[in-house]
Order: structure tokens, then C-alpha cells, then sequence
């Protein structure tokens, strides 16, 4: 008769929805498990496989970031959602204290909205306020140590060098000053400019100095700079250099070398100058400790720290963090033609750091 299982096959048919229910348990179970840490620091032949299928469930990802959008962040959407075309990358965009300000408001009220947030301190300035989570990125292997955070917190994205850059038309080949030293010169005393910039303008000079030569050494010069008249101004880098073109100031002491290229490019009397080691910073990227999309947001830090990512960076005439991506003007990171050595001013230090250059250079440089 239908429906009568007999005494024989119904335990083996019951037995099998027993097991296929416990699978489906299981499935839940470990779907349950996948916590943001457990994601973000997966390791073995299947991360990618995990990430991938995850990434698929969740369709987006939310991305705080300092760079500009029309540069480099749209471009970095475009060729990751090519890649993987079932993520939308959702973005907002601020400097470092709005980006970090806007993500800690948020966690204060229970909100968990953004998945990764990038800047040269922001992640670091969020781990302080605990809000980060530590991951795992095997591309990542391929960079120095002082562009991966040792705790995995953050990696670098790409590079940024300060250094002198000049009028061409009112200074010499032969009168470029070769080391810190040089700037000491009467020929430099009244003539020279920097920006009061926290970030990139004097106090992160300041800081190189004192870093590479020590306290002792480095405080001696300084003091003897603070002698040569310098001209101080709250405008940014850019801003100084363009001074500078202007023909107001003959010589900027701490302009973004990038910056002097685009405009001599552009037809301006300007270039930059090296003096050893060049001060850099680099912008960094992490992963929220409550992403909601974290598989997503795993597949953009490995997309972003790839040699595919990097060369999205290139194109977009940023400096590539990967030491094996050249600037698409390869004389611009070290290496390249004009300068070997650089000190890399990593974000924990500017944050340990920074308030004693700026004290330093009120006290000695504003009065």
C-alpha cells in the first residue's frame, strides 16, 4: 500500500532526515560562528573560497575614507566591483578627524555602520577609542615592516614624501642645499616657508630631524634654524607651494614632492629636492571591530593591498605602497632616481610624537 514505509526501510529513511536536519543544524551553527574576528583573521586554502561565498550573502560594503573621490576612490570601486560584481561599495568621505569622529559616534550609539576605514592616523586613532579589529591579509607578506602594522590593525596603501621644492627661476641648480645643515646658510635666512600643519608641515619636519640625529643633535640644529627667519603659514602644503610659484617665497622646506611634479608638469617655474632621508607618511586602511559585511570588506583590504590594487594607485598618479609597484614617475618614491633613504613616520608615532613637535615648534619656531 502507498504510504506504507514497511518494516524495513522506514528507520534507514528516518535515519537520513535525523542526519540531513543535523547537517542543516551544523550549516547554522557555523554560519553562527562566523563572527568579524573569526573572518578577518582566516588563513588556509579556503579564505578565498570563504570570503567569496560570504561576500555574496552580504552585497556590499561600507568604506570611511580620506582619500579624494574623484582621484583615486572612485576608481578603486569601479575595478573592485568589476572584480567581484555582486559587492556595491558604499563611501564616505572626510579628513582623518571627521572619518574617526563620524565611526566612534556611531559605535557610542550601538550604530554599526562602516566596514573599513582608511587615513594616515585614522586607524590607529580608532584602535585607541577601541573600535578596530585585527586581520589577517596574506598580500600584505609582501611589504616592509614598517608599512604593516606588527598587530595587524592596519597596512599601507600608498606613499607620501615631503620635501623642499623651489622656484626655478629664483634659485640655482648649484644653490639647492644638500642637508639639513645647508639650510643654515645666510642664503636661505628670510627666504625660506613651511605650513603649521600638524600632518605634513613643520612639526612632522621637526620630528624627522629628531628621529634621524636624536634628541640632543637634532634639538641643537633646530635651534640654530629657528634663527634663519622662516615664514610660517596655516595654508596647507599645497597651498605653501604654490607661493612659492608665485615667487613669493624662493624655497618651501616641506611640500608633497608629488605636488612640485603635477605643477611643473602643468608648466610651472617649480621642482622638488631631496634632502636624506625625506620625511614620509602613507595613508592606511583596517577593518571595523563590528563590520556587518566583514567577508566583503575582507576581499577589498586583499584587493587594495594586491599588486592589482596598487596599480589602480599608479594609474591614478598616487604613490603605491607595494614595494614592488614603481609611481608611474618611478623617481618619486625612494629608489627611483633622486633619493634612496626615507624615514617612514608610521601612525602611532605621530600620534605618540606629535604633540611634542608642535610644542617644539611653538616654542622656538612662533616666537
Amino acid at each position: 500500500m502507498r504510504g506504507n514505509l514497511g518494516p524495513d526501510r522506514g528507520p534507514g529513511i528516518i535515519a537520513g532526515a535525523v542526519f540531513a536536519t543535523a547537517l542543516f543544524a551544523a550549516g547554522l551553527a557555523a554560519a553562527a560562528a562566523a563572527t568579524v574576528e573569526s573572518v578577518a583573521l582566516l588563513k588556509g586554502p579556503e579564505r578565498q573560497k570563504i570570503l567569496v561565498e560570504g561576500a555574496k550573502k552580504e552585497g556590499k560594503l561600507t568604506w570611511y575614507s580620506t582619500l579624494i573621490v574623484d582621484q583615486v576612490v572612485r576608481p578603486l570601486k569601479a575595478a573592485f566591483e568589476k572584480e567581484y560584481p555582486f559587492v556595491q561599495i558604499e563611501f564616505f568621505r572626510g579628513n582623518t578627524e571627521r572619518v574617526v569622529q563620524k565611526a566612534v559616534s556611531e559605535y557610542r550609539a550601538r550604530r554599526y555602520d562602516v566596514d573599513i576605514i582608511d587615513g594616515t592616523t585614522s586607524a590607529a586613532m580608532a584602535n585607541k577609542a577601541g573600535i578596530m579589529q585585527r586581520f589577517f591579509s596574506p598580500y600584505l607578506d609582501e611589504y616592509p615592516p614598517e608599512l604593516r602594522d606588527p598587530r595587524g590593525i592596519w597596512g599601507a596603501t600608498n606613499l607620501y614624501f615631503l620635501t623642499p621644492g623651489y622656484n626655478t627661476r629664483m634659485v640655482k641648480p648649484g644653490e639647492l642645499p644638500k642637508t639639513w645643515e645647508d639650510l643654515l646658510q645666510p642664503r636661505w635666512k628670510g627666504n625660506m616657508i613651511w605650513s603649521t600643519s600638524r600632518g605634513s608641515g613643520a612639526p612632522m619636519m621637526i620630528g624627522n630631524i629628531l628621529l634621524t640625529l636624536g634628541p640632543e643633535a637634532g634639538k641643537a640644529l633646530l635651534l640654530k634654524l629657528a634663527k634663519q627667519e622662516i615664514a610660517k603659514s596655516t595654508a596647507s602644503n599645497r597651498q605653501i607651494l604654490d607661493l612659492v610659484i608665485a615667487g613669493e617665497h624662493p624655497l618651501a622646506l616641506h611640500i608633497f614632492n608629488h605636488h612640485a611634479l603635477i605643477s611643473r608638469k602643468a608648466g610651472a617655474p617649480v621642482d622638488w629636492h631631496p634632502i636624506e632621508p625625506v620625511t614620509a607618511t602613507f595613508n592606511s586602511s583596517g577593518l571595523a571591530k563590528n563590520a556587518p559585511h566583514p567577508h566583503a570588506a575582507m576581499l577589498f583590504l586583499d584587493f587594495i593591498f594586491s599588486r592589482r590594487g596598487q596599480r589602480v594607485f599608479q594609474d591614478a598618479d598616487y604613490l603605491p605602497a607595494h614595494p614592488e609597484i614603481p609611481a608611474k614617475q618611478a623617481d618619486l618614491k625612494p629608489g627611483g632616481g633622486r633619493f634612496k633613504r626615507a624615514t617612514y613616520i608610521g601612525p602611532e608615532t605621530q600620534l605618540e610624537k606629535g604633540n611634542e613637535w608642535i610644542d617644539f615648534f611653538q616654542a622656538h619656531f612662533l616666537k
